[in-house]
């Protein structure tokens, strides 16, 4: 079993990836599943673990989705934010 270790999904109508503010057109486009999937085909991959693109919740949430969409092995590594109260 092959394993991706580290992919990023994006969908930009999401808003949230301030870091992609390029016009190489490569990369300023959805990236999605379906996008890696022959790419993972030919290198043998059977799953992939999806890290987050923006420090966001809505992010992981998306991702998620993503992972209850699909058959495939899908592991998510996204944002956490915990709010931390002061003991007295």
């Amino acid at each position: 079993m092959i394993i991706d270790a580290h992919q990023h999904f994006w969908r930009i109508a999401r808003g949230d990836y301030g870091w992609l503010d390029t016009q190489d057109a490569t990369i300023r486009r959805d990236f999605l599943p379906p996008d890696l999937a022959p790419l993972a085909a030919a290198g043998g991959a059977t799953g992939t673990i999806a890290v987050q693109a923006a420090p966001t919740l809505d992010e992981t949430r998306f991702l998620l989705e993503l992972a209850a969409a699909l058959s495939q092995r899908f592991l998510v590594s996204g944002w956490l934010c915990m709010k931390h109260r002061r003991r007295r």
